[in-house]
């Protein structure tokens, strides 16, 4: 049987080399859609996570916010008592910064912001401590629905002219019947240098009262910076308030002290929990206090800012927030 091995002939050296740099090409243009496809979906991704953790922080802040001042049955803060309570903080007393009695209950102290020395050394914060350069929050009202008495946690009495605290459990003698109990919140609002779940990343948290005792909780990983304005109704001519908001300012401003605060202003610069590659946020941030700058990051995180104006809701119009 004869063979012809001229219609047999395998591929040239030529016409392989030919295939592979057209293999080699097809598979470069596959790995280049497959990285592009990638870092589109850690961007996407990253971003999603920012929203999220953006919306959830509001969330938990805004409701505290608009109770600033709220003392159950009436909203007369220069009516609330504090005698006899007693509030703790790793073992230490910080009953005169929790309940504010030195100064008493007022239109500023009841929602009022600043930097890191508005805390008391005695209630120390998570980890490394403060972020530098953000402002911190604290907030004093009593809870929105009325609470089961309960021995050792911090709570109102309250009816339609005075409100009193109270530790023991025992609803205060000089109150009848058609009062109601509700417990008393404290929270102070800070921006930490740690996160508890990640390691080497900020994080949204806050000291709040829990029974008799001041607690640290983390409530959202990743946000860097908050700064805090007052929305203020300054007094007219005739030493009143005109009930609107004429301008908006820094917490340290002296105009506050003789202003009803109507509205915060919360300003937040969040970045995602981890660094994206190929990324480089090169963007300039501007908080709300102008003395700071703008921030440059240069890194490889995503971040986003935001500002959200919440109002106070319970404040009396001759006297001031409540």
């Amino acid at each position: 049987m004869h063979t012809d091995f001229n219609k047999q002939r395998g591929m040239t050296l030529i016409e392989m080399m030919i295939s592979m740099t057209i293999s080699l090409f097809l598979v470069l243009g596959a790995v280049t859609v497959y990285n592009q496809g990638r870092a589109n979906y850690q961007a996407t991704e990253g971003i999603a996570r920012v929203q999220e953790n953006m919306r959830f922080a509001l969330t938990v802040m805004e409701p505290d916010v608009r109770l600033a001042g709220f003392w159950g049955q009436n909203n007369n803060t220069f009516n609330v008592d504090t005698t006899g309570v007693g509030v703790t903080c790793n073992g230490n007393v910080v009953t005169n910064w929790a309940l504010d009695v030195n100064t008493s209950l007022d239109a500023l102290n009841n929602v009022d912001a600043g930097n890191a020395e508005d805390f008391t050394d005695d209630c120390p914060t998570f980890g490394d401590g403060i972020v530098g350069n953000t402002d911190v929050l604290m907030v004093r009202h009593a809870s929105g629905q009325t609470r089961p008495l309960s021995a050792g946690a911090v709570q109102v009495q309250s009816n339609r002219i005075r409100s009193a605290l109270f530790d023991d459990g025992n609803i205060p003698a000089t109150f009848g019947a058609g009062t109601g109990t509700f417990d008393y919140a404290f929270n102070v609002w800070y921006i930490g240098q740690d996160s508890a779940n990640l390691d080497d990343i900020p994080s949204l948290r806050r000291l709040t009262l829990n029974g008799g005792q001041m607690v640290d909780e983390e409530v959202i990983a990743g946000v860097e910076n908050m700064q805090i304005q007052f929305g203020v109704d300054t007094l007219d001519g005739s030493g009143n308030p005109d009930g609107q908001i004429d301008r908006y300012v820094d917490p340290e401003d002296p105009i506050i002290a003789n202003s009803t605060v109507m509205a915060v202003r919360i300003w937040m610069l969040l970045r995602a929990e981890y660094e994206e590659r190929g990324f480089v946020d090169g963007a300039s941030y501007t908080p709300l206090d102008g003395n700071l700058g703008d921030i440059a990051p240069n890194d490889s995180f995503r971040r986003m800012q935001i500002t959200k104006t919440i109002f106070v809701r319970n404040f009396n119009r001759d006297v001031g927030p409540l």
